[in-house]
Parts: structure tokens; sequence; C-alpha cells
């Protein structure tokens, strides 16, 4: 269905190792995400994004948004869905995850929640 809404490429669940000193990004693959958590390495994946969906403008731009969207679904459903904020420890303390979609992948980033519908 989602071909239909938007007929330029999408990335469902894609891994990024993001470096926001440098403004790079790069793509993990889920083979690499699989092994690296498969063999307890999961601190590899410490400078990583890995947001719902994303919608590309074209395929020479895979690293890059139109538009990313984030689901949450808070719990209990009173509590209000919200961007997580990285900790101290993070590579992207001080930032929450919004921010940092729209950085890394310099597109639009919104959240989606069954409660409060759609939330820049």
């Amino acid at each position: 269905m989602l071909e239909q809404l938007w007929p330029a490429p999408f990335s469902l669940e894609q891994r990024y190792r993001y470096y926001p000193n440098a403004r790079f990004l790069e793509t993990v693959s889920r083979e690499e995400e699989a092994r690296l958590i498969a063999q307890g390495c999961t601190k590899e994946l410490w400078r990583t994004i890995k947001p719902d969906i994303v919608l590309h403008a074209n395929r020479s731009s895979l690293r890059s948004s139109v538009l990313t969207l984030d689901f949450k679904f808070p719990c209990p459903d009173t509590n209000k869905p919200q961007w997580r904020e990285y900790g101290e420890n993070s590579a992207c303390a001080g930032y929450n995850q919004g921010e940092i979609y729209r950085n890394a992948l310099r597109g639009e980033a919104v959240l989606i929640s069954p409660r409060a519908g759609v939330t820049p």
C-alpha cells in the first residue's frame, strides 16, 4: 500500500550509523545488524539510528529523506507520545530522536501516534 502512496523509494526500519560531528551517515545492512546482535557486539550499534519509515526523493538519495516517520505507542495510553531524549552517554547527547533524524537524514521528521496523530 505504501508503494501506491509513495512511488519513490522508501526504507522500512533501516539502521543508519551517524557521526554528528562529521555530519556523515552510512547505512548498516540487516545482515551486519543481525551479526552484531548475535555476537553480543551491541556496542557497535552505539552511533546508530533506526527510524520506522524513511521516504526518499529518489534512488540516488537513499541516505537522505524527504520525510522520516516514527511510530510511538506510549504505555499507558494516557502518556503523551514524544521523541526520546538521548542521554549524556549517547553519541547524540543533548538531542532528541526527531532532531537527530532531521540532522542525519536532512529531511522533516514526524512522530505518529494513535492517540495524538501526527506531530512534528
